[in-house]
């Protein structure tokens, strides 16, 4: 009788453990693991969709759109449901251009769900659709998405940028201001059986549009730069160009502008980059107009005064010498600045000295980056003047021992067109904003004046349009490479002009880089290129000459 109480005891003991770790176990499930249980059935049983918002559109300054989105479709596969998985392989090989290898990938991929193309265009999507029907291939999946397309083709992609499959923008201003462009995405859920079977799919988000982004630009500025660069690129050496437009009474931007460019024929993804921004070179004689402008600033030159202009000039036991090495009787500033004499500028640097010329330099936004809003800007090369040798100060009155950016020289020109102001050049519009003082406005317009006669009468003068009273400054440099220091062949050419020059309006940059002559000056690609600028510009009446003839009624 004990024996068989003892039994039941153990029994019901056995039984009541086992209830208990049965019960542990559901509260751990249900409460402890809840959460990861519930997360893993609903990603067997659901699929989340998202499919990206209209983007924005971009409109230069006229409201004339740059980028904007277009409809299209995503076209992906219910594996489960799939027919036909042969003739799908094909036709994604015969109608959407992919590789036989990639299409089996894709179409006999493990999976309840799977992208075979994204942002397809509508009659290439719709094509598609007709086909896989009458093929009676099943199971193929059509939503309704966006794809961005650039109505001006490659113009100013580089500024613009490009957006990816999902909707995110990757380069340009289309990264820089994704949050602003991408709106919210729309979302669609799928819910299926336990057997994977799709028996349900709704729209839980909607999404909402982008918004809208105008820019200081001007197309039609754009498009002449564009053009000047492809045609000089044609018609010379040069390897690469770029080129910008400023109105330097507010630092808008009104054309940032490459060659080559990004687009179907050039596909390479380095084309991308706006190197007016990101990359450095040295200005070369461009720098002359600036070390003028402080040495006249500090009063350490005079309108009469001559300097001894013969080549070379030694500096530190270093012979400096003047382009193909050629003497001139003494000269003043003006006459140096015209014929872009180095050993002249030498002099003027050295009156300056280190420490002040670097303060300039600095002043004039050198050796910092400018706060446009591109990715990638470099600060350039500006050394802390302790690491200047006397050769630095010297060669740096003609544009070696530094490195700029275009858009840096453009706005140190800018801000000399500007009596002094140096402001942040901008893509967007809105307040200028101010970062300094240069020089003082009398400085400037004494600098300006003899820049127009440079143009008028000097190594600038391809770039003179009649009418339009043009200056600026000219420039030829050597390329130093990593390593190997100035290298043979490699050159870069640079004009840095204003007009009209006593009240400018508007501030031209053309740079142009080549690796395969020496035989490479500024005097015939860019200084005739901003001369060509200017008179696209008038042609197409965006500028006028500043001085006009009205003829009276007589009698």
């Amino acid at each position: 009788m004990r024996t068989a109480i003892r039994r039941a005891l153990f029994v019901f003991l056995l039984l009541a453990l086992g209830s208990v770790a049965i019960l542990a176990r559901l509260f751990q499930l249900q409460i402890f693991e809840h959460r990861d249980w519930s997360a893993m059935a609903q990603a067997i049983q659901e699929d989340l969709i998202v499919l990206p918002a209209r983007r924005g559109t971009i409109y230069d300054r006229n409201g004339l759109p740059l980028a904007y989105d277009v409809p299209a479709y995503s076209i992906a596969v219910d594996n489960y449901h799939l027919t036909n998985p042969e003739l799908l392989v094909n036709l994604l090989v015969k109608e959407l251009g992919m590789k036989p290898e990639e299409a089996k990938a894709k179409v006999y991929r493990p999976g309840y769900f799977t992208w075979l193309a994204r942002n397809v265009d509508l009659d290439v999507a719709e094509r598609f659709r007709v086909l896989a029907k009458a093929q009676k291939i099943r199971g193929l999946l059509f939503f309704p998405t966006w794809k961005r397309a650039y109505p001006q083709g490659s113009s100013a992609i580089e500024v613009l940028g490009v957006v990816g499959v999902d909707g995110d923008g990757l380069s340009g201003l289309e990264l820089v201001f994704d949050s602003v462009l991408r709106g919210k995405p729309r979302v669609i859920r799928i819910l299926r059986a336990a057997d994977g079977t799709p028996y349900d799919l709704w729209e839980e988000d909607p999404g909402a549009p982008g918004q809208d982004l105008h820019l200081t630009l001007d197309s039609r500025i754009q498009w002449i730069c564009e053009t000047e660069l492809d045609e000089t690129l044609r018609n010379t050496p040069a390897d690469r160009g770029c080129a910008v437009v400023l109105d330097p009474r507010t630092g808008e931007v009104l054309a940032l502008a490459q060659a080559p460019r990004y687009g179907p024929e050039n596909p390479d993804i380095a084309l991308l980059k706006p190197w007016a921004v990101t990359d450095v070179f040295e200005p070369g004689s461009t720098f002359k107009g600036l070390v003028a402008l402080a040495a006249w600033d500090l009063g350490l030159v005079s309108e009469g005064e001559y300097f001894e202009a013969s080549s070379p000039r030694i500096v530190a036991g270093v012979a400096i010498k003047n382009a193909h090495n050629q003497s001139y009787p003494p000269l003043t500033l003006r006459d140096a600045l015209a014929q872009s004499v180095n050993t002249v500028l030498v002099q003027v640097a050295q009156r300056v000295g280190v420490q002040k010329l670097y303060e300039y330099l600095r002043r004039m936004g050198f050796g910092q980056v400018t706060g446009i809003e591109l990715p990638g800007e470099v600060a350039g090369l500006l050394r802390p003047p302790e690491r200047w040798t006397e050769v630095d100060l010297a060669v740096s009155s003609f544009g070696q021992s530094v490195g700029v950016t275009a858009i840096q020289l453009a706005m140190a020109y800018a801000a000399l067109s500007n009596d002094g102001i140096l402001l942040r050049p901008h893509l967007l519009p809105g307040k200028s904003e101010a970062l300094g003082s240069v020089a003082k406005p009398s400085s400037c317009q004494k600098i300006r004046e003899f820049l127009g006669y440079a143009v008028n009468t000097g190594t600038g003068s391809p770039a003179k349009v009649p009418g339009f009273k043009v200056g600026g400054k000219s420039g030829t440099a050597q390329i130093a490479l990593p390593g190997q220091g100035y290298v043979p062949g490699h050159v870069t050419t640079a004009m840095a002009a204003f007009f009209p020059w006593d009240s400018p309006e508007y501030t031209i940059v053309v740079v142009y880089q080549t690796s395969k002559t020496d035989d490479f000056w500024s005097g015939t690609t860019a200084v005739p290129s901003v001369g060509r600028i200017i008179r696209a510009m008038a042609a197409m009446g965006l500028v006028y000459p500043p001085e006009t003839t009205t003829l009276g009624r007589s009698g």
